[in-house]
């Protein structure tokens, strides 16, 4: 029971770190865009929003 109970919290755990790449993917691809598209305004903003998302990321 116990390696079951194990498995699942892995699992869970897993599909949070997959999530939380694919956010970080999302908003490294919006930075990207805004960058090609001469927003450089709206980059920098979601460049921040990046940095901050990983860094409390890393934090947890």
């Amino acid at each position: 029971m116990f390696l079951l109970s194990f498995m699942i919290d892995n699992i869970d755990l897993e599909n949070d770190l997959f999530e939380d790449k694919q956010i970080e993917k999302i908003l490294y691809r919006a930075v990207d865009l805004f960058k090609k598209t001469g927003l450089t305004d709206l980059a920098e903003k979601w460049d921040r929003i990046l940095k901050t998302y990983v860094a409390k990321r890393e934090l947890v």
